[in-house]
């Protein structure tokens, strides 16, 4: 029979890194505004089919294309710590 309680053996969940949502379903506007680039920078990610990233000093901000409404690209930003503190407990 496998020893289960051994560690090294176990996918420790509280420590995995965490990514937050920041905003839902908000404009390409309010995302270069959270993440501090301009629109045009995102817009450019976004129309080749990626993901707009920027790292920090103290992890990752990230804007994900999730569709279109009244014309307008609507995103989610999130934020991707590399801050061991930020890993969940």
């Amino acid at each position: 029979m496998a020893n289960h309680n051994a560690s090294s053996d176990q996918l420790n969940l509280f420590n995995q890194p965490v990514e937050v949502l920041v905003e839902v379903a908000c404009t390409v506007e309010r995302a270069a505004m959270l993440v501090g680039r301009s629109k045009g920078c995102i817009y450019s990610k976004l129309r080749q089919n990626q993901n707009f990233q920027r790292d920090v000093a103290t992890g990752t901000w990230k804007v994900y294309s999730t569709g279109k409404k009244d014309g307008s690209i609507l995103v989610d930003v999130a934020f991707a710590p590399t801050n061991n503190s930020w890993m969940t407990a």
